[in-house]
């Protein structure tokens, strides 16, 4: 009886822990420095298929002004789609989630996501996390 106690007591801890890390699925997808001359050709380039529902942006080093982001899809005509992203975010700051992905039945692979922007009120290149969430 007391093994049977035991057993049904690790079974019940096991899945606690399990539904706890699945109901956070934020990855970090990549971090880019962001240079202080405005460039608008900055790209994160994602190897695997990674279907990414929404992200956030964070920032380190220094403040990032953006003037623009899109996000491109692996699909046979090379599908995109321009972020509605802040114009500027200060350092240590994260931002809101950007949706990316709406459409939940089609979940579609992200390939790269494009940055305009730059470094501003620092010497040193802030640097942009990207945190996806599927």
């Amino acid at each position: 009886m007391k093994s049977v106690l035991t057993i049904s007591a690790s079974l019940l801890v096991g899945v606690l822990f399990t539904t706890s890390a699945q109901a956070n699925d934020h990855k970090v997808l990549g971090v880019i420095a962001m240079p202080r001359n405005e460039t608008n050709d900055l790209a994160l380039k994602i190897p695997v298929c990674r279907p990414v529902k929404r992200i956030q942006l964070a920032t380190d080093h220094g403040d990032v002004q953006l003037s623009g982001a899109s996000v491109y899809f692996k699909t046979s005509r090379s599908a995109n789609q321009s972020l509605n992203v802040p114009h500027l975010i200060k350092e240590g700051q994260t931002t809101a989630w950007i949706n990316i992905n709406s459409d939940n039945d089609n979940k579609r692979c992200v390939s790269k996501i494009t940055f305009s922007g730059h470094t501003v009120n620092s010497s040193d290149m802030a640097t942009l996390k990207i945190i996806g969430d599927d």
